[in-house]
């Protein structure tokens, strides 16, 4: 019996690793002759919203409100979509991006969508009352910190590729998102809903559309040297 378990979690180990080497094999590259996507997010549906009723901390958390989960501008454009392309092996630099960080402020987390790669997160707590900020990978606790005073700091890591829930054990309405990308092919929408991802290596890719009502859809997109691929996405549900 002990056996067996030993072999079950031999082969469980290995897969776990395996998938970890395999998600951490973006190389930084010269580019020859990639190619450019681009296109809007667009949502045609029933926004569902979500209700910040605090029940403590009052005079620092405000008043019960609706809030809606889809963003939206003229047309329909979807503002706060994170836009991405799986499977890219190689090709440019990542950007020059600052460490992430989720600010408790007034009770709401600051901001309320963002995308990082993987590595260091900073938690800020902005507000004179504690909070314990808890994110998630779908179920799996990412980190889980309290934040006991003013100006409170921890910084924590974010291991993994896709959204990060994150919720504050002590105020139970608050939400916010995390989306940590695979590679520098990445965009997040503003209010025109308009995505590009430049010089993408030639190749047959999955575009990916993360939405925090609809979450992720995926669409086959091909990018051929030298051209501009454009792909506008309708959501919806």
């Amino acid at each position: 019996m002990r056996r067996s378990l030993n072999v079950v979690l031999t082969f469980t180990l290995a897969l776990v690793f395996a998938a970890t080497a395999n998600a951490a094999k973006y190389k930084e590259e010269a580019v020859s002759n990639g190619g450019d996507l681009k296109g809007t997010i667009t949502y045609n549906g029933v926004i569902k919203t979500r209700t910040a009723l605090p029940t403590k901390d009052k005079e620092v958390c405000g008043k019960p409100r609706k809030i809606p989960l889809v963003m939206l501008g003229d047309g329909g454009a979807v503002q706060d979509a994170v836009v991405y392309l799986k499977d890219v092996e190689s090709g440019k630099a990542w950007p020059d991006m600052q460490r992430p960080v989720i600010n408790n402020i007034a009770c709401i987390f600051e901001p309320h969508v963002q995308v990082a790669r993987r590595g260091k997160v900073d938690i800020l707590n902005s507000d004179p009352v504690l909070h314990n900020t808890h994110g998630y990978y779908g179920k799996a606790t990412a980190f889980n910190v309290a934040l006991p005073f003013k100006d409170a700091k921890v910084t924590k890591i974010l291991k993994r590729f896709g959204p990060v829930r994150t919720d504050c054990d002590a105020h139970g309405w608050m939400l916010g998102w995390v989306v940590v990308v695979p590679n520098p092919y990445f965009m997040q929408t503003g209010s025109d809903g308009n995505y590009s991802i430049t010089d993408v290596p030639p190749g047959d890719y999955t575009l990916v559309v993360w939405q925090e009502q609809i979450g992720e859809t995926e669409t086959p997109v091909t990018i051929k040297a030298g051209a501009t691929t454009e792909i506008s996405i309708e959501l919806g549900g």
